[in-house]
């Protein structure tokens, strides 16, 4: 017999008036085929309600997390959610016995004043009364709640520029142009009412099946956020558009700030990323106030002199330069306001098209340099390991290739480059857009110009087994924000030159925000372009932060058949995550495999896998960096089969920073069944600072288990050929046949990828 929902559950449905015990009765078909033998729980029940479309998944969600109330506020009946961020949530909503739907934000002021900011929101409410603009998404109705406000505007089917950037990446001329158009004819309306933006984000200007670009929430930032203010929870794109003069001055946003704020966005547009890329927020305010936003030329060079110039005069550092008034900025903007045209855009994204690109017609230069020192590289190059702290010319051939491997403060955020002046002329192919399955398919025989990614959900990148993608990273870090990350059949290069700053810099190829990470099929190097370049640009393969720091169950980074060849670290972690395993992995001369900034919680477990690993003339396997002396850290367990550990003057498990306890290393487990080691291998040391002596740390209580140590021999001369790192000899105990370490017939054919390039 079929078990009906309980009473709860029908008296919250027909509370909040979901839908009718009718339509529940409707559903017993549903629940019978979902329940199939198993009782039929309130969780069956709303799953069948969702299939029916009585309620939608957000309130599913909802009403299975023991709050229904919450989709309740006031007399409003929440839908799904639009957004969030870390002040506000928008919901979509609808009043009570109507159909008609809306955008309602809760939003938790900063403040001990809700009554003055009651104050403040009414009277922006009176100057807005009557205004009605297709490119202006006005606020109804502000209610305050004891902690809270809402705020209810009318909901427009759109979607956000922010996301479009994500599908598509940089917009076409014309399209930037009618965007720019209407955006300023709904600025100049609102000066009109002496009301200011004041969040000029492509989050906040939409974009409909009509064809109108429309801003949202106007005038609600000055109120809520008067002055600004820097919050480390806030991710660095929050702070991209910042005008110069609102950084540590205490002014309030006015009309050149909004302006400077439409200028970058508008020029992130046309570039497909922001005029200042570095991953950290106090670096992107330092750009934004001590560096002008470059000629959009330099990044789309189709962009037309007079939209180049408007630009320019847009984002000028000093606010006395800009247009005074939005009249005087509408007057030089070039373009005019076709809906038509936004309307053909919209409509594109409706199915997959391929990206616009410039038309280009010549040769593209820079890529053969780069695919000869690849070449001449893979193979078969040789190096020497020097002492640490001293320049290393890792990597030796004619043409004077080589690592860089001066000694780095591993805590230095891996994001802060100075930004530098594009002066390489080359031309590489932009990154295509993502499918509806969040795919990125990389062409085979193709070089692609590294970029900056945020998206809502998973996202893959894609090469070609047989002749991998290459993608090419110059300043900046190739940047993913993304739930998931996957990778797969993909090279990152990056070639050094001399910059035009002496300080030394940490920067990864790749830079990834998410909870997940996996990489198969990967390659990971530095070059330098020349022997003497005098470079002190230390590079690591991946820097990894999670996308919400407080969820560290689930956090999970997986390599499988990865190369590593940098001089900084092969992974570099802000955060402890669950897991990490790695599986047929090469490691050459990096300064560490992985370095941790922080320890594990003490309720934290770090599980190590590691499987066919060989590490060769590189850094530690684990390198944490300790900073609190009495503080015991949590847990780490290494489980290592069939690896080999062949390392420089370094220890196993190394501590960098304050000396760790003496107890510490009790709550380490090493497992290394059919793992070996150099004779000579140190388990675990402490060093206070690179350069400093290394002092070996007792492992009296630390659970060490199946580890071997004493000679074994390599095929040939350490190269980046992964044939010359396979073990053809250890004097070592050994159950298996099969030698430790790599596999190299798992690897793809890098050698064969390039070679095909250069033809």
């Amino acid at each position: 017999m079929l078990e009906p929902p309980s009473p709860e559950l029908l008296h919250r449905l027909t509370k909040l008036k979901l839908c009718t015990t009718a339509d529940v009765r409707r559903c017993r078909s549903r629940v019978r085929k979902l329940a199939r033998g198993i009782p039929a729980f309130d969780s069956v029940w709303i799953d069948a309600l969702v299939q029916a479309q009585k309620i939608t998944p957000f309130q599913a969600r909802v009403l299975e997390s023991g709050h229904p109330e919450q989709l309740a506020v006031g007399p409003y009946l929440l839908i799904s959610e639009l957004g969030h961020s870390p002040q506000s949530h928008t919901y979509i909503a609808r009043a009570p016995e109507s159909t008609e739907q809306c955008a309602l934000k809760i939003t938790t002021p900063q403040t001990d004043q809700p009554q003055q900011l009651q104050k403040h929101f009414q009277n922006l409410l009176q100057r807005l009364q009557g205004l009605q603009h297709p490119s202006l998404v006005l606020p109804r109705v502000i209610k305050q709640l004891p902690q809270q406000f809402v705020i209810v505007s009318h909901y427009l089917p759109s979607v956000p520029v922010s996301e479009l950037l994500i599908r598509r990446g940089r917009f076409p001329v014309p399209v930037v142009l009618a965007i720019g158009a209407q955006l300023l004819e709904a600025l100049v309306l609102l000066e009109q009412r002496k009301v200011v933006h004041g969040d000029i984000r492509p989050w906040n200007v939409r974009l409909t099946a009509r064809g109108n670009a429309a801003l949202v929430d106007p005038g609600l930032a000055p109120i809520l956020s008067p002055e600004l203010t820097i919050h480390a929870a806030l991710p660095p794109r929050c702070y991209d558009g910042i005008a110069p003069e609102l950084i540590g001055t205490g002014r309030h946003p006015d009309t050149q700030s909004d302006l400077y704020a439409l200028g970058c966005l508008l020029w992130e547009l046309l570039a497909g990323r922001p005029p200042f890329t570095t991953g950290d927020p106090l670096a992107k305010l330092a750009c934004h106030q001590t560096k002008s936003v470059p000629d959009i030329r330099s990044w789309a060079p189709e962009t037309p002199a007079g939209l180049a110039e408007a630009l320019i005069r847009f984002t000028a550092a000093d606010p006395g330069l800009r247009p005074s008034i939005m009249q005087a900025a509408q007057k030089l903007w070039p373009g005019t306001t076709s809906r038509n045209l936004l309307t053909r855009f919209h409509d594109s994204f409706q199915h997959q098209t391929s990206r616009v690109e410039p038309d280009l017609k010549s040769e593209k230069p820079g890529r053969l340099p780069l695919i000869a020192a690849l070449i001449f590289v893979l193979s078969g190059l040789s190096y020497t390991l020097l002492d640490e702290g001293a320049r290393n010319h890792l990597l030796k051939i004619t043409s004077s290739v080589s690592f860089n491997q001066t000694d780095q403060n591993p805590s230095t955020p891996p994001d802060t480059q100075p930004i530098e002046n594009k002066t390489e002329a080359s031309v590489l192919t932009l990154i295509p857009a993502p499918d509806e399955q969040g795919v990125i398919r990389l062409e085979a025989d193709t070089v692609y110009e590294s970029t900056s990614i945020t998206t809502i959900g998973p996202l893959t990148l894609k090469g070609n087994p047989a002749h991998p993608a290459i993608i090419e990273v110059k300043d900046d870090s190739f940047q993913v924000v993304a739930e998931q990350l996957t990778v797969e059949n993909v090279i990152f290069i990056n070639r050094t030159s001399a910059p035009h700053t002496t300080a030394q810099t940490n920067h990864a190829l790749l830079n990834v925000t998410a909870q997940n990470i996996k990489l198969h099929s990967c390659y990971f190097a530095q070059l330098e372009a020349g022997a003497n370049t005098g470079s002190n640009q230390i590079r690591s393969a991946l820097y990894w932060k999670p996308l919400d720091p407080q969820q560290r169950n689930g956090t999970n980074l997986a390599f499988q058949n990865t190369i590593f060849a940098v001089p900084g670290h092969a992974v570099h972690v802000s955060q402890t995550p669950q897991s990490i395993s790695l599986a047929n992995c090469l490691n050459l001369t990096s300064r560490s495999l992985l370095y941790l900034e922080h320890p594990p919680e003490i309720d934290q477990q770090l599980n190590l896998n590691l499987q066919h690993l060989s590490m060769r003339e590189t850094g530690p396997l684990l390198l944490l960096n300790w900073s609190d002396q009495i503080q015991i850290h949590g847990a780490i367990q290494i489980e290592a089969r069939d690896c080999v550990f062949e390392l420089s003057r370094s220890a196993l498990i190394q501590v960098q920073g304050s000396k760790p306890p003496k107890n510490w290393l009790s709550s380490v487990g090493l497992m290394g069944e059919g793992s070996v080691a150099s004779s000579n291998i140190l388990i675990a040391g402490w060093q206070e600072s690179p350069g400093q002596s290394l002092e070996e740390l007792s492992t009296d209580n630390m659970m060490i288990e199946g580890l071997s140590t004493g000679e074994f021999q390599y095929a040939a001369e350490i190269s980046l050929r992964p044939a010359d790192s396979l073990v053809t000899a250890a004097q070592v105990p050994r159950k298996s046949a099969q030698p430790p370490g790599i596999q190299p017939e798992m690897f793809p054919d890098f050698l064969t990828s390039l070679k095909s390039l250069e033809k």
